[in-house]
């Protein structure tokens, strides 16, 4: 006898109805994203402070200023564009959210 012409429609729907409701697919897609926002902005402030302390080391050196400056300047826009994608993404999920 097989199991499944034996079992009811009925007893199927009850079944269905005892499992628990998860919605895996927004909440991990949003919470991985703002782990990895987190960690590169993380990343991002530390270049920051690095560049902070070759600035201050420079001594008076041309190229060990440019360096310094330059790792500030790439790290502040790394961090600008982490923050957009932030919003972005915050946006989006809002909207997807509503339309539901």
């Amino acid at each position: 006898m097989n199991f499944f012409a034996a079992a009811s429609e009925e007893g199927v729907r009850e079944a269905i109805d005892k499992l628990p409701n998860h919605d895996f697919g927004q909440a991990n897609v949003t919470n991985i994203l703002n782990t990895v926002y987190a960690f590169v902005g993380i990343v991002a402030v530390a270049f920051i402070i690095y560049g902070g302390i070759q600035y201050m080391t420079a001594n008076g050196d041309s190229g060990k200023l440019t360096k310094a400056k330059n790792t500030i300047a790439f790290a502040v826009v790394g961090l600008i564009i982490v923050l957009l994608a932030a919003a972005i993404t915050f946006f989006v999920t809002q909207a997807i959210t509503e339309a539901k």
